[in-house]
């Protein structure tokens, strides 16, 4: 790596690179990766140079809840509604598709929210990933947001909201009634896994905006960021796209959950 006198790395190399196995007992059958750590934060960027036509973006964030009312999920939700630096809704939706990629994603589970992308060069995740991560770190979180994504009446006085009609088609099937009946027999009462992360209709009608910001502050901080990348990643990307994120972006408040 080549940086200007007097500059310090955005991000350190954690260590030397190590192979990921692909199952196998030969310790040189797999695929060099490495790993890199924020200078002012335990962000980490874990990179797998993997032979492969498509390169893939994973943003993981480590979120769990004590109660019903989905704050993992409908956070999702709104991630995708514009950030600090990229305003407009379905702007990052649009730049994958200019990027030629598949498009973008997110899951979100009991213990973690994930965000994805999977698209055909190294130069479309350089050019997603500082937009990506502004999302994710910066979100808007408007209060007209929450009402279309969330929860709100519509003119017929009928619930509505994105997340408010996903779970309640969701909530009283089969698997997510056993799923949720197990989790309450087998985990400590209060325990994470014992809620449903997606949320109950009952719960995400009384749910807020406030909370939603106050949740975003507590669990989505570059401290408990973690990006995952494979694919054909070139042995200059760090130096050409790393090095080069916005550092005022990445920028931690301290808050390490």
């Amino acid at each position: 790596m080549t940086l200007s006198k007097g500059t310090d790395p955005l991000f350190v190399k954690e260590g030397a690179d190590f192979m990921y196995q692909k199952g196998t007992s030969d310790p040189e059958d797999g695929y060099r990766t490495s790993v890199y750590r924020h200078r002012d934060s335990e962000m980490r960027i874990v990179m797998c140079r993997i032979p492969r036509p498509l390169c893939t973006l994973h943003i993981y964030v480590p979120t769990i809840t004590d109660n019903n009312k989905g704050l993992p999920h409908t956070l999702e939700h709104l991630i995708f509604c514009g950030s600090k630096q990229y305003p407009h809704r379905g702007y990052l939706g649009a730049m994958a598709v200019c990027n030629f990629s598949e498009g973008i994603n997110a899951w979100t589970s009991v213990d973690h929210t994930c965000y994805t992308l999977s698209a055909s060069s190294e130069q479309a995740v350089a050019n997603m990933l500082p937009v990506y991560l502004d999302h994710v770190l910066n979100p808007l979180l408007r209060d007209h947001q929450f009402v279309t994504e969330v929860y709100h009446y519509d003119e017929n006085g009928k619930e509505q909201g994105v997340v408010f009609s996903e779970m309640s088609s969701r909530q009283n099937g089969e698997y997510k009634l056993a799923r949720n009946a197990l989790n309450s027999l087998m985990y400590p009462a209060r325990n994470p896994y014992t809620f449903e992360t997606g949320g109950l209709t009952t719960d995400i009608a009384r749910l807020t905006n406030q909370e939603i910001i106050d949740y975003h502050r507590k669990y989505y901080n570059a401290n408990n960021i973690t990006v995952v990348m494979t694919g054909s990643f070139s042995d200059d990307f760090e130096e050409a796209v790393l090095q080069k994120l916005p550092a005022e972006m990445l920028k931690s408040s301290g808050s390490n959950s």
